[in-house]
């Protein structure tokens, strides 16, 4: 990864096009339904293109659906066409929509990020694709877009993928990796305007999505995160935080950095400037046991700024269990954060990686740990090896299939220490038990009623309750995971 002090470069020589278009909702379980949440990276990387005086308009087909959405991009005329793949199970409804878009407009040049298309670009050299643009997109884009325009040498641009005259694929230099994120343009929010009270998260309605934040220096086996940003970890300054904040109407926020106040000082002055300003919203982070341990603090002060929840991949209960996965932390410090957070009145979601090599001692081990917590808004994560990490180096090969659909987290592609059935009535046990825990400590009449008080309040949507109810009962059958695999194998 090389780093640029540069100011952001005018390529502007004449006007381009650019739509940004989100494939609609597919996989095997709908779980994008459950966390329904705005494009950041295409309004991101829009304002990027917009600041030198490109036209950019987002396409959200999840929404629109796919006929009304490509409909809208036709009118749009562009010149070139971005999709965005961020998660592997997002790989086959992104090459159909790319390659419908491409026999519909042909000569519209289509470039494929995201996240997992630039963790693993190789695999998107496929008909229907044009270029695949690696790192950071505000980046790639504009210099690409100006070669496009210009009709100049592809080769020359920084950070993609794409085939020469005799069709080979190359891939040019890595592009420049920003160190001051307050360089960028705010992110061009009034794109999606049209969408934003469609956001949301769990059964919070509208959502924003929020960066403070880019990469990580820890290694976790099973994440990408690390690699794709090459350990780095890069901020926004709290000016430039606040300065966004001020930029959203929705009242609930998604702050989309993998670890929160990792820089302690920070926190603190991001906290003290959004009160200052009179921001209050409904904040909901994820960060790590370790450092709510060790700077509690941080939890009063952003409390402050409105509400706060938490989210805690807590990854397993034994100290062996977080080295398996080099999570380099303790399983002290993620009892002594939740008995932190409950004194100081701070929602929680834990979230557990379950590993296919588990037996049922191992199952058994989690559900005591939940029962004692009191940990009844646990999630389970199946340990999956997705391609650009660590996990995927080591075990790929052992994989029982290439179906990407699956690599979604609830269904196991690696083979089971358990005969699958049995893995499964274990796994949807720890979703059913996870329920009854909350009713024993809650209450079924005072969930319904809560959620009843939301609902008058217009703080969540009836819509969104009867999605997460639903999934609550359909993962406490081991058949809703069984039938993917029995699909597999019928075909």
């Amino acid at each position: 990864m090389r780093f640029t002090r540069t100011a952001f470069p005018c390529y502007l020589s004449s006007h381009m096009r650019v739509a940004f278009v989100k494939p609609p909702v597919g996989g095997i379980l709908g779980l994008e339904m459950l966390t329904f949440v705005e494009p950041l990276g295409p309004i991101c990387v829009a304002a990027c293109l917009e600041a030198e005086g490109h036209t950019c308009a987002v396409f959200d087909l999840r929404i629109e659906g796919e006929e009304q959405g490509l409909e809208s991009c036709r009118k749009f005329a562009p010149d070139v066409v971005g999709l965005q793949c961020n998660f592997t199970t997002e790989r086959n409804r992104t090459i159909r929509l790319a390659r419908r878009i491409k026999s519909e407009l042909p000569d519209v040049r289509i470039v494929i990020g995201g996240h997992d298309a630039s963790r693993d670009p190789q695999w998107f050299a496929q008909d229907g694709i044009d270029i695949v643009a690696i790192g950071d997109g505000e980046e790639v884009m504009a210099p690409l877009v100006d070669a496009l325009q210009r009709g100049s040498d592809l080769a020359k641009v920084d950070g993609i993928y794409f085939p020469k005259g005799n069709g080979d694929w190359i891939k040019t230099l890595e592009a420049n990796a920003r160190p001051n994120l307050d360089a960028y343009p705010l992110p061009a929010r009034h794109l999606i305007k049209h969408y934003a009270d469609h956001y949301y998260i769990n059964f919070r309605k509208p959502l924003a999505l929020m960066e403070t934040a880019r990469g990580c220096p820890f290694k976790c086996n099973f994440c990408s995160v690390w690699k794709f940003h090459e350990s780095t970890f890069r901020e926004k300054s709290p000016e430039r935080v606040v300065q966004e904040l001020q930029q959203i109407e929705a009242p609930n926020i998604f702050i989309t950095d993998d670890i929160f106040w990792m820089n302690v000082k920070r926190g603190e002055e991001m906290a003290k400037q959004i009160k200052a300003a009179g921001i209050k919203k409904y904040f909901t982070v994820q960060t790590r046991t370790d450092i709510i341990v060790k700077f509690p603090h941080l939890i009063e002060m952003w409390k402050d700024c409105g509400s706060l929840a938490i989210f805690l991949g807590l990854e397993a209960v034994t100290d062996e269990g977080l080295a398996a996965v080099n999570k380099k932390n303790k399983a002290s410090n993620n009892v002594q954060a939740i008995e932190l957070l409950k004194d100081m009145g701070v929602g929680f979601t834990p979230n557990f990686i379950v590993d296919p090599a588990w037996d049922r001692d191992d199952f058994s081990r989690l559900r005591e740990w939940i029962d004692q917590m009191g940990a009844y808004n646990s999630g389970f994560s199946i340990l999956t090896p997705l391609p650009g990490t660590d996990l995927w180096d080591t075990a790929s090969r052992q994989v029982t299939t290439h179906r990407w659909e699956m690599y979604d987290i609830v269904h196991t592609v690696l083979p089971t220490k358990l005969p699958i059935e049995e893995f499964y009535e274990e796994y949807s046990g720890l979703w059913r038990h996870a329920l009854n825990v909350r009713y024993r400590y809650k209450g079924k009449m005072k969930t319904y009623i809560q959620l009843g008080a939301a609902l008058a309040t217009r703080k969540v949507t009836l819509s969104a309750v009867k999605k997460g109810m639903n999934i609550a009962k359909v993962f406490s059958r081991p058949e809703t995971f069984l039938k993917a695999h029995k699909d597999v194998n019928a075909s």
